[in-house]
């Protein structure tokens, strides 16, 4: 009898483990987004971003990470049009091709992230990571674009904000699928 007491503790303990470490794989609710976000390094846009999305609430940590990074897409997505419907006009010909680089450099990101996106749906984290890094990186392309020109040319201050929030969500995207890897045995 003592014997079989040990058995069921000892089975009782294990499945506590097992549920504690699969976490992670558990559908969503504020709690979770809330852990989760809270191991990235911008809990507060994390936060916002799956807050402002609906289909959190039942996603695991998973589906949160491609919620963000489907935020992210939408912001390459806005800021290449932000670029070619409103900036490009306030530039002479010579700097207009500078801004309009920067427009394909977002549209890259956003490809990127699309890369994301499937690399995230099929498991492979480590090629996640290296596009959500591309993606951020063709902000920084966008940017060193104005500056590299002859003469070099001022870096609006409402793209440097696009580019600062591209930039933050693909640094979420980033360490929520970090948290997924480091999850995984």
């Amino acid at each position: 009898m003592a014997s079989s007491s040990i058995v069921y503790l000892i089975s009782i303990l294990s499945l506590i483990f097992i549920v504690q470490e699969s976490s992670i794989l558990v559908v969503g609710d504020a709690g979770l987004i809330q852990s989760t976000c809270q191991q990235t390094r911008l809990p507060d846009l994390c936060t916002s971003t799956l807050n402002a999305d609906q289909s959190s609430q039942t996603a695991d940590v998973k589906g949160l990470a491609s919620i963000v990074i489907a935020a992210g897409e939408t912001s390459a997505a806005d800021t290449s049009k932000y670029i070619l419907n409103e900036l490009v006009k306030t530039y002479t010909d010579a700097n207009a091709q500078v801004v309009t680089r920067c427009s394909t450099f977002y549209d890259n990101a956003k490809s990127a992230l699309e890369g994301s996106a499937g690399d995230l749906s099929s498991d492979e984290l480590d090629n996640a990571i290296l596009e959500v890094a591309a993606a951020s990186t063709y902000g920084d392309n966008c940017k060193n674009s104005f500056s590299n020109a002859t003469p070099p040319v001022a870096y609006p201050d409402a793209l440097a904000q696009r580019q600062v929030t591209l930039q933050g969500l693909c640094g979420v995207a980033n360490d929520i699928i970090e948290v997924i890897r480091s999850s995984q045995p």
